[in-house]
């Protein structure tokens, strides 16, 4: 008998193939044109047709992440839950039949209530292993309020935790189905689905999971239920984890991508999995030296995966073929082939989809083009690891704003220096026009999430001193920047995620309180991190961070001088990191996002300089070009957009940048453009 198994990953809510902050159906000009959920519907009939014997599962990370997302979030709880309002993506999901779906991190962006009223809409079963129900007796109650250690939620480490307590959501589903068989008769096969999250969503949505949950890990879940599912009769079973591979080869307890060690659990079949956003199998070198693990075949320790890359631009499958020693009471494996399809150009979408979309689609474009104000001049992050720029300066201006008002109230009762840090959230990710681009010379609620695209993210406030800040930006320009030596030698890594480019910002143009400070990027890193396991090596003499000042005095990375510094709660709860280590969480505030900060800061903008709904004002947003990158006297290279508003932008705004006529054209470089960055020489 043959058997499909087929998988579509980190959806966020793509359900059409529209760019909702460029108002712009996705095409090849526009980028990705490779996404929607209504194309790779095109690829899913084409794959069934080739094998009607076929199961389609979701590995996670659905109902957030576009500005679709965003919209019915807006609209809450009470929508979802009144006659007939469900969600998009499941109207779309029921429509082509999906027989399981696995949570992934993002699923619990909005909450547990959000995503019960959600995915009530899905007329497939959903599976999640090692979420648990809270237990009460690990709380300490002050004011009616729940004060448990987070600590104290990652229990799920022992045999006795399982048989103890509740699972949140069902663990694992038995899907009874009848194929056809080479003798052309029909028989019963019994497919096990299992599915796992992040054990972080309790770091990454604490305001909505502290005191609601328990995490377990999940290649321990995964040995405790693995054989009450062959007990069940599974003749093949699947893991579904919304985990990723770049997690290395190892068994740290309540590792965030541990599909490696799923491979290594007796029973499990496949793996179909998600959350790094790559694609797998693959003929590029990300997982090069991986200890069993067959990139080019799909394979990890024999077993076959696959990861079909993000938003609906690949559908992952795995082709079976099963042989029966019983006369078709039961199944076994004989063969297995992982592939992949991908997106095209002449990739059509589904007009059925479209038409159940339809009024999601037009609600939300309508939700995102409320104007908040003019702009005068572009605003971008094409080339943010090279040159500073607006995108991530508002940001960081709505965080030193919101942190300065925090200070003023008593919240912080220390009299440090004020200042931020946030990184190009939308840096090349997602394809080659995967960045912050508004050009349109208006400012909308669009523009908010271009600039802010991760709506769960919370502000918090670190007290740090300046020393271990420098040793936080020498961890990550570490990462970001190749050592270079000579004209034309590549200067980023971009394997390194821009969301990861923190960059500090402390004061206004000419203000007194302005932060500096200068990358070398001739020198040797301090770190060396290991991309599969952060693991990191620290070498004492390097130093790439040079005249790191602020109002004026200089400081080392020995200086004790205390800051406060605003950032997000995936940040400030990364204490394994050089620098934010040593850092102390002085303020929380769950209440709202960093998102909301930036649109309460332009609205407060706007009013001031007397803007009302009647008449848009313009903003002028002047950029501090608070850091630069030094050591030589020569051109270096980088990739970044292909786009013709990105080279236009450098020709016209930027005498560090110059575009070339060079394109990208081997694997994860393919369709990006060279660019040359004139470096300087240091101070």
């Amino acid at each position: 008998m043959d058997l499909r198994l087929m998988e579509t990953t980190d959806l966020h809510s793509n359900m059409m193939p529209y760019n909702y902050f460029l108002s712009e159906e996705a095409n090849e000009e526009a980028g990705p044109q490779a996404y929607g959920l209504s194309r790779t519907a095109t690829l899913i009939d084409q794959a069934r047709r080739e094998q009607p014997n076929n199961m389609l599962f979701d590995n996670g990370d659905l109902i957030q992440g576009s500005p679709m997302g965003d919209y019915l979030a807006d609209l809450g709880v009470e929508y979802l839950q009144e006659a007939l309002n469900v969600h998009p993506v499941y109207k779309a999901m029921n429509y082509l039949n999906y027989d399981a779906a696995n949570l992934g991190n993002h699923e619990f962006n909005y909450g547990l209530d959000y995503l019960a009223a959600a995915s009530e809409g899905a007329n497939f079963p959903y599976v999640n292993a090692n979420v648990y129900e809270f237990n009460d007796d690990l709380a300490r109650l002050t004011d009616e309020e729940c004060t448990v250690d987070l600590d104290d939620h990652f229990a799920g480490n022992t045999e006795e935790f399982f048989d103890e307590n509740k699972p949140y959501f069902q663990p694992f589903t038995i899907l009874n189905r009848y194929f056809t068989a080479d003798d052309g008769e029909n028989y019963p096969v019994k497919v096990g689905v299992i599915g796992f999250t992040p054990p972080q969503i309790l770091n990454w949505d604490e305001r909505h999971l502290k005191c609601q949950v328990l995490l377990a890990d999940i290649k321990m879940t995964a040995e405790h239920y693995v054989p009450k599912m062959q007990a069940l009769g599974a003749d093949i079973i699947v893991a579904i984890p919304h985990s990723g591979l770049t997690g290395g080869a190892n068994n740290n307890e309540f590792q965030e991508n541990a599909t490696w060690q799923l491979a290594y659990v007796d029973g499990i079949d496949a793996i179909m999995f998600g959350h790094d956003h790559n694609n797998f199998p693959t003929d590029a070198d990300v997982y090069d030296g991986m200890e069993g693990v067959d990139a080019k075949n799909g394979t990890i320790n024999g077993v076959p995966a696959v990861m079909p890359g993000f938003w609906g631009n690949h559908l992952g499958i795995i082709d079976f073929k099963l042989e029966s020693k019983d006369n078709g009471e039961s199944w076994n494996i004989v063969s297995s082939k992982p592939h992949l399809k991908a997106l095209t150009e002449s990739t059509v979408s589904n007009v059925e989809i479209e038409f159940l979309v339809k009024g999601d689609h037009e609600g939300t474009i309508e939700f995102m083009g409320e104007e908040i104000a003019n702009i005068n001049d572009p605003i971008n992050s094409f080339f943010t690891a090279v040159e500073p720029d607006i995108s991530v300066q508002i940001v960081n201006e709505a965080q030193m704003d919101w942190g300065i008002a925090q200070q003023d109230s008593g919240a912080l009762t220390e009299n440090y220096p004020v200042i931020s840090v946030s990184a190009p959230f939308k840096g090349g990710r997602g394809g080659s026009s995967d960045y912050t681009n508004i050009d349109g010379g208006v400012l909308t609620r669009a523009s908010v999430a271009d600039l802010y695209v991760f709506d769960n993210n919370t502000p918090a406030i670190l007290e740090i001193s300046a020393g271990d800040i420098i040793e936080w930006l020498e961890y990550v320009v570490a990462q970001q920047y190749v050592t270079v030596s000579k004209e034309g030698d590549r200067v980023l890594d971009e394997n390194f995620r821009s969301y990861n480019f923190d960059i500090f910002f402390g004061g206004f143009v000419n203000e007194e309180s302005q932060l500096n400070y200068q990358i070398d990027v001739t020198q040797d890193a301090r770190y060396i991190v290991d991309s599969e396991d952060g693991s990191y090596e620290l070498f004492e003499k390097n130093r790439r961070i040079k005249n790191f000042t602020f109002a004026g005095e200089s400081f080392d990375i020995n200086s004790e001088k205390l800051f406060y510094v605003v950032t997000n709660n995936y940040r400030a709860s990364n204490s394994d990191m050089p620098g934010v280590k040593n850092a102390k969480i002085v303020l929380e505030d769950a209440a709202f996002t960093n998102r909301e900060l930036v649109n309460d800061y332009l609205n407060e903008l706007v009013e001031q300089a007397g803007g009302s709904s009647d008449e848009l004002v313009t903003l002028e947003f002047l950029n501090a070009h608070n850091f630069s990158l030094v050591g030589g006297d020569y051109p270096v290279r980088f990739l970044s957009s292909h786009l013709d508003a990105a080279s236009d932008y450098a020709d016209e705004h930027l005498e560090t940048v110059t575009p070339t006529d060079e394109f990208g054209n081997v694997g994860a470089n393919e369709g990006y453009r060279f660019f040359e960055y004139q470096l300087t020489s240091a101070e």
